[in-house]
């Protein structure tokens, strides 16, 4: 039996999907997306779970 390590930082990056049900997954796209966790919500529930999707919704959003 091995020892369980905590997960490392990770890069979602190259993932295509959010998964508002991962606490680092939300972290890390908050981070990326430069939104709060309400905003990042939004979001995904306006669009869809794709990264490609949110991205292009915040940016509307912020250039109205």
């Amino acid at each position: 039996m091995g020892s369980v390590n905590p997960p490392k930082k990770r890069d979602y990056g190259h993932k295509t999907r959010i998964d508002l049900k991962q606490s680092y997954q939300v972290a890390y796209w908050k981070e990326r997306l430069g939104v709060s966790e309400a905003e990042l919500s939004e979001a995904v529930l306006a669009t869809g779970a794709l990264a490609r999707k949110v991205e292009e919704y915040l940016k509307a959003k912020e250039d109205r």
